[in-house]
């Protein structure tokens, strides 16, 4: 079942739909289940990277997806780098509550 997720998740086209909530979700939800798909986790990050939908990520999305990256153990210094830059963007470090802090701080 996880792996035919995977699969769709891959298809052309698919995951260029996906919006912030949408890629955080899939991130934590792999993450979760301990299942590392590297394929998956670095179209997420490309998805992830781009304006249109970094921009958007809220403080739950940048934790969620920064969690789910350290969790599974994959280092993607270009997707830190991105989430470090929107964590600074339009004062959005004061929205992050206590989990947000404690994910993030933890990835």
């Amino acid at each position: 079942l996880v792996a035919g997720l995977a699969r769709r998740t891959l298809q052309e086209g698919f995951l260029s739909s996906f919006k912030a909530q949408e890629v955080a979700n899939t991130a934590w939800a792999f993450a979760k289940l301990g299942i590392n798909y590297e394929v998956l986790m670095a179209k997420l990050a490309d998805r992830a990277l781009q304006d249109s939908c970094l921009s958007k990520f809220n403080a739950q999305n940048v934790a969620n997806v920064a969690w789910a990256f350290a969790k599974l153990g994959t280092l993607n210094e270009v997707l830190m780098a991105g989430l470090a830059r929107r964590i600074l963007q339009e004062g959005l470090i004061s929205s992050f509550n206590a989990q947000d802090i404690a994910n993030t701080a933890w990835a």
